[in-house]
């Protein structure tokens, strides 16, 4: 019984070392279609519902977006779109917030010198207070006014799941899941 517990990883370790990577991946992707063959089959036995069938133009769009040639420069390519849209149209809207929040600064300092209030509560609350929320305001605000709702919108597109599809095998190298893309794509 030892001689066989120590012979078969051996066995495995050289059928491993055998089986060519490509092979491996097909092998690993004929395995997951007969899983959700048998989970289809078996919910179509309990679960009765109506049935919708996809457009052909859906699944087309499907097929490029999740490719293993195209799907990561698609996603790159939109990402960056995103990326770009939110840097450079932030400019703008950061930059009049930011005048705009700092003329009510000069206003609020003229206010507080022309009742004579002493310095240390003109440095706490406009020099301290006001303008730490007004910068925080001003460089923060644009970009995500504009990053979520594009964000947003590829979410409610379908294409995030897709994303995570398509990184849930460079992620599964480093014992991680696709879905974690996602919120590095946010914290980006």
């Amino acid at each position: 019984m030892s001689t066989l517990n120590t012979s078969l990883p051996s066995i495995l370790s050289s059928i491993k070392q055998e089986i060519d990577p490509e092979e491996s991946q097909k092998f690993r992707d004929s395995i997951v279609s007969s899983i959700y063959s048998c989970a289809e089959s078996i919910a179509g036995k309990v679960a009765h519902h109506e049935v919708m069938r996809r457009s052909e133009f859906d699944q087309k769009i499907d097929n490029i977006v999740t490719s293993r040639l195209l799907g990561i420069p698609i996603m790159l390519s939109l990402l960056g779109i995103i990326l770009w849209l939110t840097i450079t149209g932030a400019n703008y809207p950061s930059q009049m917030l930011s005048y705009g929040l700092f003329w009510i600064e000069g206003q609020l300092t003229l206010l507080f010198m022309m009742i004579s209030a002493p310095d240390w509560l003109h440095g706490i609350l406009v020099l301290g207070m006001y303008r730490s929320l007004a910068w925080v305001i001003s460089v923060m605000l644009p970009p995500m006014a504009i990053f979520f709702p594009l964000f947003t919108l590829l979410e409610d597109l379908g294409y995030l799941p897709r994303v995570a599809f398509n990184l849930d095998r460079f992620f599964k190298k480093a014992c991680a899941h696709g879905k974690q893309a996602l919120t590095m794509c946010m914290g980006f």
